[in-house]
């Protein structure tokens, strides 16, 4: 039977790892808000997405369903307005996939002044002041501190080299789990001989991603950034240095 003292201890101990977690969102958020101030200090205010055909439609009857719901949640109101979207006249839909695609067509263009506005030099600025932050303030992990130093992007398997090259043609009103469910039906409808070409460039980035990647980890060592550095990586840069 589990004694008193061991009991008090367990709920201590829970009660540290639920407060360590709060505090450690906390950091985490207080870092992602301290970031984004940062970078609205460098960049334009950046065009957001427009809202989704079915948000729109929500907007829409939201009052109406909280009046007839008025004992619901907010998540069951969403439930009820999924419910009622999917059982929507088609010809009302539309009207609301028709203005979610005018939405975003003006985004698209307001995205693309966007980009062309930001320059270089602001480029450099936000890339240098979020490296400073996050060594300063000492809240990345070992992963953003790859990321920070410049670390190369693992590629693509070949699955999701074939779903890139198919993203043009995504319909921007099927949601992106069934674009990818759709995607991968595909995927295993092809022959080996039509997947070929996805597994060869595949695989040629990989080879050039490990080569890259050696070279940096071996830059990352030189510099004293052993942390952010593969095991076996270390253990092989020893046996070498141990030889000499």
């Amino acid at each position: 039977m589990l004694g008193y003292g061991s009991f008090m201890f367990l709920v201590h101990s829970r009660d540290l790892l639920r407060t360590r977690y709060n505090l450690l969102s906390f950091c985490q958020n207080a870092s992602k808000s301290t970031l984004k101030s940062i970078n609205e200090t460098i960049f334009p205010l950046k065009p957001k997405k427009p809202e989704s055909a079915f948000l729109l439609y929500l907007k829409h009857i939201r009052l109406k369903l909280t009046k007839e719901n008025f004992r619901a949640s907010q998540s069951q109101i969403m439930k009820i307005a999924g419910k009622e979207w999917e059982a929507l006249d088609p010809i009302e839909k539309e009207n609301f996939q028709r203005q979610y695609h005018t939405n975003y067509e003006i985004y698209l263009k307001e995205l693309e002044e966007y980009n062309n506005s930001i320059t270089d030099e602001q480029k450099q600025l936000w890339k240098e002041k979020k490296k400073e932050y996050m060594k300063n303030n000492n809240v990345a992990n070992n992963k953003q501190k790859g990321e920070i130093f410049g670390k190369p992007k693992r590629p693509l398997n070949a699955f999701f080299t074939y779903i890139t090259s198919h993203k043009a043609e995504k319909d921007p009103n099927i949601h992106p789990t069934h674009w990818i469910q759709s995607m991968s039906r595909n995927w295993n409808a092809l022959s080996e001989a039509e997947k070929e070409p996805y597994f060869t460039k595949a695989a040629q980035s990989m080879a050039k991603y490990n080569i890259d990647l050696d070279k940096w980890e071996l830059k990352m060592i030189s510099e004293g950034h052993p942390k952010v550095v593969r095991h076996k990586t270390l253990m092989k840069y020893k046996n070498v240095k141990d030889q000499q």
